[in-house]
């Protein structure tokens, strides 16, 4: 009896090998019938495009490019024209440089195009945030606009101001005519702006909270092997995305906790940035929540914001919807920290090269300045000074894979068919360089002049456009025009002999310099 239940289970697994092997071969090539047709459907739409490779598509082109990915995407537009099509793995993206289609998908068929694209590796909640459906965004903003408003901004400026004075205080230490990189007080300075202004937290008094998210912050934008690995995963097999995510989560959650509970493991594992910011943003929300705050700040305008949507939403029997949840209050605090640190800093560090290799503009740039100095009402309103700004963000754009939509109802673009869940991204480098767009001065000029005429509208677009653009545009640009004008009013901007040899610029999240900006600093009579 034993001998033949032996051979039936021999019999059985015999049976089942080539069974299973056959199964995988049919659903292989099942998988790869899929994306022939998924790789043809530029093609179908009349575009263009470079071929993409099996599985990869031209994920390898995009991201091994001699500079970076976006100026591979003005490569391809000068090979393909304004419109056209390339993958990602196999997910379909359409790349844009024509203004006027822009105009169509960002502001005149907004409501077809409301929703970003998620990034790889996104947890589920901020993924909702970014992929938000019509009602979900315009609730979340109307919550959320009052907070930037200009007056609540203007209570700001005293903060700002301190921040930058601090700056100063530390650029004063420099040796006069000794070359150095500004790069990391740059970076310092708009994490202590951040922190002050949206959390209330004085770097000065809490140093020990305060260099940590400095670090963290850091560390989002530095290379990880394993998080690239995820991400390449993620983008390329983007139907197993609930797994990367998962491990991606879990792993995370787990170094946490080693990292806080097993001190001696702090020396073989780190925490991941991301987990370690919004948990301790998470923590700052409740500790407010709990206890309040006297001193008016970004967070405390977000709390007054959604408790006074929460009560209009009680005395007048609405949904409960009217006001954020805290998931949804703890991420839109998340991703203001996160990106407002990084982009700014940036900006304020091409402001600085800029200032520095362009001696006439910087001598321009302080006359205009110096007949209004200490009327803050007058200098957000220079002329000149936004010149300046727009043409530096114009030849240095900060972020251009941030600004993306996402169709949600399928609609004719032109000729063009556009059906639900298709990517749509800027090729906002072909955009910023356009002759047509910004000549007749040559757009490779570094000219600020150029912004006294209009242009396009959807010529232009750092901050993206249309209803659903960067919410924190106006802090930011607050921000970059106090520390301009302050650092230009006390010092000389001068080239050294890295300025130029250095400079180097390199995309991951933003395009950022990577060599730091080498300068020297001459203090002014004044």
């Amino acid at each position: 009896m034993l001998t033949s239940d032996s051979s039936y289970s021999t019999m059985i697994s015999l049976l089942i090998q080539p069974i299973l092997i056959v199964s995988v071969l049919l659903l292989l090539i099942f998988y790869v019938f899929k994306l022939k047709k998924i790789y043809n459907k530029f093609h179908e739409m009349g575009l263009s495009g470079p071929v993409p490779r099996m599985f990869l598509g031209n994920a390898i082109e995009l991201f091994n490019h001699h500079q970076h990915p976006s100026a591979c995407l003005a490569d391809w537009t000068h090979r393909f024209g304004k419109t056209y099509g390339y993958f990602i793995g196999h997910t379909p993206i359409i790349c844009i440089s024509d203004p006027d289609i822009l105009q169509e998908i960002f502001v005149t068929k907004f409501s077809h195009f409301h929703s970003r694209r998620p990034l790889p590796l996104q947890q589920h909640d901020l993924r909702h945030l970014l992929a938000s459906t019509g009602d979900e965004w315009k609730r979340q903003r109307s919550i959320m606009q009052p907070t930037f408003s200009p007056n609540k901004l203007k209570e700001m400026r005293e903060i700002i101001d301190q921040c930058v004075t601090n700056l100063i205080e530390k650029l004063d230490e420099q040796k006069p005519e000794v070359e150095f990189d500004v790069t990391s007080l740059l970076q310092r300075t708009s994490m202590d702006i951040l922190l002050n202004c949206a959390f209330g937290i004085n770097p000065a008094k809490h140093e020990k909270l305060s260099i940590p998210f400095f670090q963290r912050c850091l560390q989002v934008f530095e290379f990880s092997f394993f998080q690239t690995i995820l991400t390449m995963c993620s983008l390329i097999i983007p139907e197993l995305d609930f797994i990367w995510v998962t491990i991606f989560k879990y792993t995370s959650i787990v170094r946490l906790w080693l990292h806080d509970h097993v001190p001696y493991m702090n020396r073989f594992i780190d925490t991941d940035p991301n987990t370690w910011l919004l948990y301790h943003v998470e923590q700052i929300i409740k500790q407010r929540r709990l206890y309040g705050n006297k001193r008016i700040d970004l967070l405390q305008s977000m709390i007054e914001a959604t408790d006074a949507s929460q009560h209009v939403s009680s005395q007048t029997s609405t949904s409960p919807k009217a006001r954020l949840n805290q998931d949804e209050l703890l991420h839109n605090v998340y991703l203001f920290l996160l990106g407002g640190y990084e982009t700014a800093a940036t900006t304020l560090a091409y402001l600085i090269f800029i200032l520095a290799t362009h001696q006439n503009e910087q001598a321009h740039l302080l006359d205009e300045i110096e007949r209004v100095y200490g009327d803050y009402d007058q200098i957000i309103k220079l002329e000149y000074l936004d010149w300046f700004i727009q043409e530096t963000l114009r030849f240095f754009p900060i972020a251009p894979f941030i600004v993306n939509r996402q169709c949600n109802k399928e609609c004719y673009i032109g000729q063009l068919k556009i059906e639900r869940g298709t990517n749509i991204t800027v090729d906002m480098y072909s955009l910023h360089y356009d002759d047509q767009l910004f000549g007749p001065v040559s757009p490779l000029k570094f000219y600020p002049e150029r912004f006294r005429e209009k242009r396009h509208a959807l010529a232009w677009l750092p901050f993206g456009a249309g209803p659903r653009n960067c919410i924190g545009m106006r802090f930011a640009m607050l921000e970059i025009k106090l520390a301009l004008v302050q650092i230009l009013h006390r010092y000389k901007i001068l080239p050294g002999e890295n300025t130029l040899s250095k400079f180097d610029v390199q995309e991951r999240f933003v395009i950022a310099p990577t060599n730091g900006i080498w300068i020297r600093i001459e203090r002014r009579e004044t």
